[in-house]
């Protein structure tokens, strides 16, 4: 199977607070933030500093009014380095509904500090199912790295793509392997965007270059035999119209925690 696993004891959701109970199997409970909104902007490198000084002003703004979402902000180490992702997450659909006085008394801070710094920016929306993770236990400190596998899945092999990786989580859950990952499904990425992203969390580059024992190979060797793990992996590869990654590093000064 074509995917990069990265070691770290403990998983965290990209960008969620906390993280649900571990259950038997493959899955776990839903984490209590399954809906992620995914902002991705773009900041050219004069306008970097005042764009980090304008995102203070307007986090301090919404604490001042009590805001009440979280906000968490990664940097780009890979790519476009002018790009930023800042990441709130939900407890469902409806949720994003809703909408608090911080938002509306801080929006002048936002369009005079923030705005005129953004040369670019881009929404999709994140849906992590459990089914396709192996999330075992969790806990609420974030990982200082993140690296995120994004595929385009070809039309009419979704249902042989997702077939797969649920054997896969289900044959980490079986070894309890020392790698634990997330897939999420992405909603409204455009026409050459990804629908489907892993995401491994690591605690810096050492983590990153760290390769996991039992290798992706020799698990599902192991769960599945050779033959049938041949199959799914060739099923999971077929079905992949692109791939490609990205490490984002989380940054603490540009995210916001509400108090507690």
């Amino acid at each position: 199977m074509n995917l990069r696993p990265l070691r770290y004891p403990i998983l965290i959701l990209t960008a969620s607070v906390a993280l649900g109970a571990a259950t038997a199997g493959p899955a776990r409970a839903a984490t209590s933030w399954p809906i992620l909104r995914v902002y991705t902007v773009v900041v050219p490198p004069p306008l970097d500093h005042a764009f980090r000084q304008g995102i203070k002003l307007w986090e301090t703004c919404l604490r001042t009014h009590g805001e009440t979402h979280v906000q968490q902000a990664y940097d780009s180490e890979t790519g476009d380095l002018n790009r930023y992702l800042f990441v709130v997450p939900y407890g469902s659909w409806a949720a994003m509904d809703q909408h608090g006085s911080a938002g509306k008394a801080c929006d002048p801070t936002f369009n005079r500090s923030v705005l005129p710094n953004v040369s670019d920016a881009f929404s999709h929306i994140d849906h992590e199912k459990s089914k396709l993770s192996y999330l075992p236990g969790g806990d609420a400190t974030l990982p200082s790295m993140i690296w995120v596998d994004y595929y385009r899945v070809k039309i009419g092999q979704w249902a042989h793509f997702t077939a797969a990786i649920r054997k896969y989580a289900a044959a980490a859950a079986k070894i309890h392997w020392q790698d634990h990952f997330q897939g999420l499904v992405t909603h409204a990425t455009g026409p050459q965007g990804e629908n489907f992203i892993f995401v491994w969390p690591n605690r810096n580059w050492a983590d990153v270059g760290q390769q996991p024992k039992p290798s992706v190979k020799e698990m599902m060797d192991s769960v599945y035999g050779k033959a049938m793990a041949k199959m799914l992996g060739h099923e999971f590869n077929h079905s992949i119209a692109s791939h490609w990654s990205a490490v984002w590093k989380y940054d603490k000064s540009l995210s916001y925690i509400p108090a507690k």
